[in-house]
């Protein structure tokens, strides 16, 4: 059996969106802050234009990175609290790909840009060349927006862990003092 030229072209387009989808659908979740609509339509946006391009995409890496521009460039950089879903249905979408409380409330803190950056760079590990791509800068640059986006949310993260546990007042930490001291004579 032969396949025709449309056949083969509609095997490559569902290949690619099988091979892109679901991690592009993450990206866009954690980039929309958990608003599930909006992500699956910036997905499904890109994959369409995506699969119509499928023939000058074939590698694999700058495909997905290129598909991840073109989410970024249509993600509103300001989620409307109007419209879209409360910060409780947010926070239950992103805790269904592992995301807690505490990490919500410092990926919230960061921008669009930001939220991209620390996800491509850092969670999806995309070399530079692609960060390019996505972020739509030249090396420097997007290697600057990575780091800087991994600081900011290193910086609020410990912040924010630090703000929870602040209350454990002079008992709790004269028991962190004496666990310290415990754990440093074991080193020895």
């Amino acid at each position: 059996m032969t396949l025709r030229a449309s056949d083969e072209e509609g095997l490559l387009r569902a290949a690619f969106r099988d091979a892109h989808g679901p991690r592009l659908n993450g990206f866009a979740l954690l980039v929309t802050l958990g608003d599930q609509s909006l992500a699956a339509a910036l997905a499904a946006d890109a994959l369409d234009e995506g699969t119509r391009q499928a023939d000058a995409l074939r590698h694999p890496e700058r495909a997905a990175a290129w598909l991840r521009a073109r989410v970024l460039k249509a993600t509103p950089q300001r989620h409307p609290r109007r419209n879209g879903p409360r910060d409780e249905e947010r926070r239950m979408a992103l805790a269904a790909i592992g995301v807690d409380g505490l990490t919500f409330g410092t990926l919230a803190s960061l921008t669009v840009k930001e939220r991209a950056a620390l996800v491509a760079g850092d969670l999806e590990g995309f070399a530079v060349l692609d960060l390019e791509v996505i972020l739509g800068s030249g090396p420097r640059v997007a290697e600057r927006h990575v780091s800087e986006a991994r600081r900011k949310f290193f910086e609020r993260q410990v912040a924010e862990d630090h703000a929870q546990f602040a209350r454990i007042g002079r008992l709790g930490l004269r028991v962190r003092e004496i666990v310290d001291q415990a754990l440093t004579r074991n080193r020895r």
